[in-house]
């Protein structure tokens, strides 16, 4: 009995052995194979090829409609084309993002109602219509999955609106807003090269320059304290961003605007912008 035992053992340490030694060969295949495919849908592409800072610009078309009481009781509209850079930095749950854009053209006026000759003489009178931009905004991650994150946070905003008039250079309607916001973000990473960016900000505190009747420079400007009891905004974006190579991407953005300032007397703006872009990682 002693020496079939014998002659066992040997051979159940033999095949314990080998067994070991294809489960470690099958585990070195999976991870090279692993290695070898694309970055998983459910993994950041910039976290899982250490990129965390994006800059871009983008060149679009703008349609935008505005009513300023302090100058003409008037709805007036301006197509143009416009100009923005932006940019985001995510260090771990912290997502960075800033945007900057401007737009400059002549502006249209459609009559309110009936006017006599010299007042429509004055309406008529050309313009130009200057929308200047820029925000900064710090978001912290509190929802979602890594395929599907979701950023809240806080924006600091500055907006202009410029009225000149061509034929009289004395004349300028100048709106400067700075404000603090409440800020969101959104993301959906599709797949490794496409990803959707949502975000939008709630102005809640701020300080603005109006004019108070005509322009900046025949009248004393009137400044004050903003908030939700005279000033009403919404900014949003939405970004699809597709990836050429690890450091390019190209993207379309789709952006709009609704705001209404009511001191000392109302403005109101309406803005839809659409542009494509090009954007560098590193």
């Amino acid at each position: 009995m002693g020496r079939p035992a014998t002659k066992i053992l040997p051979l159940l340490v033999l095949l314990l052995f080998i067994g070991r030694a294809a489960a470690q060969e099958d585990a070195a295949q999976e991870e090279t194979a692993q290695a070898a495919e694309p970055v998983s849908v459910a993994e950041p592409a910039a976290n899982a090829m250490n990129k965390p800072y994006l800059v871009g610009t983008a060149f679009g078309y703008t349609f935008s409609g505005y009513r300023e009481e302090t100058d003409t009781p008037l709805n007036r509209s301006m197509n143009t084309f416009f100009f923005a850079i932006n940019g985001n930095i995510e260090k771990g749950k912290f997502f960075h993002s800033f945007n900057f854009g401007l737009f400059k053209g002549k502006d249209e006026a459609i009559e309110a109602y009936p006017l006599d000759t010299n007042e429509l003489e004055y309406y008529h009178m050309e313009d130009t219509y200057t929308r200047l931009y820029f925000e900064y905004a710090l978001d912290y991650r509190l929802w979602g999955s890594p395929r599907f994150p979701g950023y809240l946070g806080g924006a600091i905003r500055v907006d202009s609106y410029i009225i000149e008039r061509l034929d009289n250079i004395q004349y300028l309607s100048l709106t400067i807003i700075a404000s603090l916001s409440v800020h969101a973000s959104q993301k959906w990473i599709i797949n490794a090269k496409n990803i959707l960016v949502f975000s939008a900000d709630f102005p809640l505190f701020g300080y603005a320059v109006r004019p108070s009747y005509i322009g900046a420079i025949d009248w004393p400007l009137e400044t004050g304290v903003v908030s939700l009891h005279n000033y009403w905004a919404v900014f949003g974006d939405l970004k699809y961003i597709h990836r050429i190579t690890s450091l390019i991407s190209l993207y379309s953005d789709v952006g709009f605007e609704l705001s209404m300032v009511n001191f000392p007397k109302p403005r109101r703006d309406a803005i839809l912008r659409l542009a494509v872009g090009i954007t560098f990682t590193f």
